[in-house]
């Protein structure tokens, strides 16, 4: 036999270790472009993204955004939406992981106590008229209810039998213990840039949902009779506790995408006919002064903010909206005011008697502009 044969015999491990040597390197998959784009597709049909987007809608959507300004009940809604897509966005991986994988116990408890703090802590007068009247606390407040929601849709699940009926019943008599202080039988007025009316309105919508939600807090505890062991003192096996209702409730698969597009077509059609408005926005005309609602992602303000007139001679004012949101003039004395200006509307007003004039804009409180309004000058 030839010495090639016996080289190839005696050579072949390490021949074999060469050839494979690339294979047994570890090297991340480069996914084809077709799975990318599933994998993108799958992430727009789902529920993360369906959160996301409602997410948007509640805290962005202007004509939404602005009626919660000066509504208490739509206001409380604003803050329910948002909590629900922070769940939304939690639940899908990281909840469910966590469930998986049952994390310790105290971690839980303090997202438990952070969560109640923050949700307290933004009903108070003080911080709730804050968030009103000025824009970036008002984000602020957004931004600590979604994260009150991807708690409860993460963390807040591994709660313990006793921790998750606690804290179902704690929500509960804090729900009607607020409702009761709104309706204020004593004439209080708990929130001052509110009316009693509007108050007493969300505390009579709170009240009256009240039954509703014990029926939610004994459907859940049906579906999960496992925590009546653990409320009684009885320790549950660590996989019982785990398991919630979420994990075997089943949903149609047509219902987030189907939501997702509705919001989308919602918020994109509005603001397609704003810049259309905007677009077409006639020209003011008149010999008085112009002033300028603008509106830009950081600001909303009258311009010019303080303007003179003289009683005929340029005493005719006229309000153009540039903004994308709707807004009002709102004297604050009552002498006169405007109906919500769409985008791309105007206001005009004729003052005839001297003075200054002092209005804001009441879906944008921090929006303010005076008029000094003198006589001729004889």
């Amino acid at each position: 036999m030839s010495s090639n044969f016996y080289r190839d015999v005696y050579d072949f491990p390490a021949r074999a270790r060469f050839e494979l040597r690339p294979l047994l390197k570890y090297e991340k998959p480069v996914l084809p472009p077709p799975l990318k784009r599933q994998r993108v597709g799958r992430f727009l049909l789902s529920t993360e993204f369906l959160g996301i987007v409602l997410f948007v809608f509640a805290a962005g959507f202007p004509p939404f955004d602005d009626a919660t300004e000066v509504d208490l009940t739509l206001h409380m809604l604003q803050h329910i939406l948002v909590i629900i897509a922070g769940v939304l966005v939690a639940y899908p991986h990281v909840g469910r992981r966590l469930l998986r994988e049952g994390r310790g116990d105290w971690v839980p408890r303090l997202t438990l106590v952070g969560s109640i703090l923050i949700i307290v802590f933004w009903h108070f007068p003080s911080p709730w008229d804050s968030a009103v009247l000025n824009p970036l606390i008002h984000v602020a407040e957004h931004l600590s209810f979604l994260v009150v929601g991807l708690l409860a849709g993460s963390w807040l699940l591994l709660l313990s039998d006793s921790g998750k009926i606690g804290a179902l019943f704690a929500a509960f008599f804090g729900h009607m213990g607020y409702a009761v202080a709104l309706i204020s039988p004593w004439g209080t007025q708990v929130y001052p840039l509110y009316s009693l009316q509007n108050q007493a309105n969300l505390g009579w919508v709170l009240l009256l949902t009240g039954p509703s939600l014990v029926i939610g807090v004994a459907y859940v505890i049906a579906r999960n009779p496992e925590w009546l062991g653990g409320f009684s003192g009885t320790r549950a096996a660590p996989h019982a506790r785990r398991e919630t209702f979420l994990n075997r409730a089943k949903k149609p698969r047509w219902l987030a995408p189907t939501m997702t597009f509705a919001l989308i077509a919602i918020i994109v059609g509005y603001f397609a006919s704003t810049a259309y408005a905007l677009g077409t926005a006639p020209s003011p005309s008149g010999n008085g002064p112009t002033v300028f609602i603008i509106e830009t992602p950081v600001s909303w303000q009258y311009s010019p903010q303080n303007i003179k007139v003289i009683i005929g001679v340029n005493s005719t004012v006229t309000w153009v909206s540039h903004s994308i949101s709707y807004d009002t003039v709102t004297d604050r004395s009552g002498a006169f005011g405007s109906s919500p200006i769409a985008p791309g509307q105007t206001f005009v007003h004729t003052f005839s008697a001297p003075g200054v004039y002092a209005y804001y804009c009441q879906y944008h409180p921090w929006m303010t502009g005076t008029v000094t309004v003198e006589s001729v000058p004889k």
